[in-house]
This record gives structure tokens, sequence and C-alpha cells, in this order.
């Protein structure tokens, strides 16, 4: 007795195709990977937090007293302006996600600075005391779900599952 199997695998390398496809531009999922992770950075203007829910260190005693003279204090920590917060921008291409700001003082704030480093666009030290780091880009155990998710999206949507 002889058991023959015929295997039609067109759809399967039709949907093989597609995948690849998906891999090489992964512009519509990394298009929503920025966005989410820029969202993050604002939201953590909003919480004073960073990604990772970690409270920002307190503005020291004498800031406060500045912000006070100038009628900006009480207020968010980092944002006398709003400048920063609203600098945060997203970007993307087929292989790449890029979440940034503009602003030379960002990655001051980012990741502090110690007195005598440089803190600005003009290349002078800062001449008060060291500045605590308040991150605001980075990625959470949420985030890293959210992007998992995307990219299963992206690859589930073109493979037609």
């Amino acid at each position: 007795m002889e058991i023959t199997i015929e295997l039609d695998a067109r759809d399967l390398r039709r949907r093989l195709e597609r995948l690849q496809r998906a891999g090489e531009d992964l512009s519509p999922a990394l298009r929503d990977i920025s966005r989410s992770l820029a969202e993050g950075a604002e939201d953590a203007f909003q919480r004073e937090t960073s990604p990772a829910g970690t409270a920002w260190p307190d503005l020291r005693p004498t800031t406060i007293a500045l912000r006070t003279k100038q009628r900006k204090w009480p207020g968010k920590k980092l944002q006398v302006s709003s400048t920063l917060a609203g600098s945060i921008t997203a970007a993307w291409s087929r292989s790449t996600a890029v979440v940034g700001t503009n602003l030379v003082y960002g990655r001051t704030h980012q990741f502090g600075a110690r007195k005598g480093e440089f803190g600005s666009s003009k290349r002078r030290p800062i001449p008060w005391g060291a500045i605590p780091a308040r991150p605001f880009f980075g990625q959470s155990n949420a985030d890293d779900e959210e992007i998992l998710d995307i990219l299963e999206h992206h690859f589930s949507r073109a493979a037609g599952v």
C-alpha cells in the first residue's frame, strides 16, 4: 500500500514573502514605536518621573527661591516655559526609530551635569552646583511590551493573520 501526500505551499510561500517584505521595511512599526516613546517622554514631564517611574530629584531651595521671585513657582520641574517638553520629536525610517530634542540643554537635564561641565550651546561651564539627572527619555517595561505589541501587529498584518 502506498500513500501519497501532495502539499500546495503557494499560500505559505506568499505569506512568507509578505513577512520578508515586512521585515525589510519596518517603517510603519517604527513610526508607531517612535511616536509611543515620544509620548512616554511627554508623559515624564507631566508625572515628573523617568519613563521607568523614578521620581525626579527635588529642585534646590535656591532654584525654588529664584522661581518664586520670578512668579514661576509653584510649578513643575523643568517647565518654566515648557520649551523643553514641547521640543520632543519622533522620527523613523525603514530601519530606525529616533526620539529626541534639538535643545542642547536637554542633554544636561537627561543625564545631569557637574559644576564646571559645559551646559549650554555657548559652551560656557556651569557656574553653579551640580544639576541632577531628570531623565525624560528611556524605556519602561510597559514600553517594551508596547514595542513588542507593535511589532507583533506589524508582522501579523503582513502574514495575513
